[in-house]
């Protein structure tokens, strides 16, 4: 394990650490990786609740009255993270969630502006604090569909909630919609395109000669 540092850093993460005034993170990211060997994701999910609580702290707000049957505050914190993050939740609740947030005075749109994800978590643990996340760093093609696979239709569930809040508050008239993202990527040196699933079973651009 190499030298713990606490020196200021400009990371997303480090930032963070300013803006929110989260005094110990980086002790608990270090407990929580190395006590708990919690992966990188969760690690994620961690620093993102913390920011949320900070930016809720400053608020009369009291979780527990919009996480319904939660029981203490980090039940409460859990509930609301979870809603405002999974794709499981119903789209109303969150809709719910997100306006008695907002009528608060808390900006969602800048929290999750400044949530991160867990390849920024990586890159904090390895350049800010010395800490090797090399155990962690494969990657298989199915983690990696399941990666894209969840960005993309969170996406979409964002546009969708951001288009019927805009019908629900007078500022756009459209009858029943759909959504859909559609992820393409780019070979840099022929110009093909492909879908992120073909190209994961294809295992490289029909440019690419090399066996893989």
């Amino acid at each position: 394990m190499d030298e713990p540092t606490d020196q200021p850093c400009s990371c997303k993460v480090g930032r963070s650490v300013e803006r929110y005034e989260l005094d110990g993170l980086n002790d608990e990211l270090r407990r929580k990786r190395f006590d708990e060997e919690a992966s990188l994701r969760e690690l994620a999910d961690f620093v993102n609740r913390q920011i949320l609580a900070a930016a809720i702290e400053s608020t009369p707000l009291d979780l527990t009255d919009i996480a319904y049957g939660a029981v203490s505050p980090d039940d409460a914190l859990s509930a609301v993270y979870e809603t405002l993050t999974s794709d499981s939740v119903a789209a109303d609740r969150e809709v719910r969630v997100r306006t008695r947030l907002e009528q608060q005075g808390v900006d969602i749109a800048a929290i999750e502006s400044d949530w991160v994800t867990h390849p920024t978590v990586r890159g904090h643990l390895n350049d800010c604090l010395g800490i090797d996340t090399s155990r962690s760093a494969r990657i298989t093609p199915d983690e990696s569909r399941d990666t894209i696979e969840w960005a993309r239709t969170r996406c979409a569930r964002i546009v969708e909630q951001t288009v019927s809040r805009l019908v629900t508050s007078g500022h756009l008239a459209i009858a029943d919609f759909d959504v859909t993202i559609t992820i393409q990527i780019t070979c840099g040196e022929c110009g093909r395109t492909h879908r992120p699933t073909e190209l994961l079973e294809q295992r490289s651009c029909s440019c690419d000669s090399k066996d893989m």
